[in-house]
């Protein structure tokens, strides 16, 4: 018996242990996330260009600039260094003074090939071409969208209210303080699925695919009957598409 109720205390020790372990775990976990989710907000002040507190591996399609074709639809082309932002949706390239700059004529932009990666110009945003089936491409357009800016008051306060934005300072002890407004603006990067077929960029959807495989509309039926496919996230339409090869 005491041997047994030694065992017990022990097991008892160990069960503690392991609830301790997993509360740490979870905590752990939770942390991360909220890192994470953190990451996802740009502080800055008021009228302040967002675009330089993100990655250049988040606003460019690339991490960094490399040697590229920009193809035009007159058929000319220029080589150079260059990339595209995921925020506007522009071939950006260096010029001669080692600056990023917006190329000018965007408008006759037609093609855009970067270290093997081939892009199509679309009203969706470049579509970068990843594989073929049969006559049909699936492609995807890297985006970051910025949402709603949050106000935040001189003391780091959060605020929805416009007076916030309106107090230029604080009087105190015959000291006038000037005071910056902080804001925190939420953005979300998305690589949205899309599909090229005779030069022409689709949304990814059910009807579009049975229009691009009309000799697999049954196997496509099949296949959405077995799975839950989200026609909006890239990994769910890879898989699909990838369910079509023979």
């Amino acid at each position: 018996m005491k041997s047994s109720r030694s065992a017990l205390r022990r097991n008892g020790s160990f069960t503690r242990s392991m609830k301790s372990k997993v509360l740490s775990l979870l905590f752990f976990l939770a942390a991360a996330c909220s890192a994470i989710s953190a990451q996802n907000v740009v502080h800055h002040l008021k009228g302040e260009d967002l675009q330089q507190y993100l990655l250049d591996s988040v606003k460019f399609v690339v991490p960094e600039f490399q040697s590229g074709i920009v193809n035009f639809k007159d058929g000319s082309y220029s080589r150079g260094p260059v990339n595209i932002s995921t925020i506007e949706q522009r071939v950006y390239f260096i010029n001669d003074a080692g600056e990023h700059q917006v190329l000018a004529n965007e408008d006759d932009v037609n093609r855009v090939s970067i270290k093997g990666r081939s892009f199509v110009k679309s009203r969706y945003g470049y579509v970068e071409l990843l594989q073929v089936l049969d006559e049909v491409v699936l492609g995807a357009v890297r985006q970051v969208s910025f949402f709603e800016t949050e106000k935040k008051g001189a003391f780091g306060t959060t605020s929805q209210t416009t007076s916030v934005t309106t107090i230029g300072n604080v009087y105190g002890n015959g000291v006038t303080y000037t005071l910056s407004v902080d804001r925190d603006t939420p953005f979300k990067y998305k690589v949205l699925p899309y599909l090229y077929k005779n030069n022409r960029v689709l949304l990814s959807n059910k009807k579009n695919f049975l229009k691009c495989f009309p000799d697999k509309k049954e196997r496509i039926e099949d296949y959405l009957k077995a799975h839950s496919v989200d026609f909006e996230r890239l990994k769910d339409v890879t898989a699909l598409f990838e369910a079509l090869k023979d």
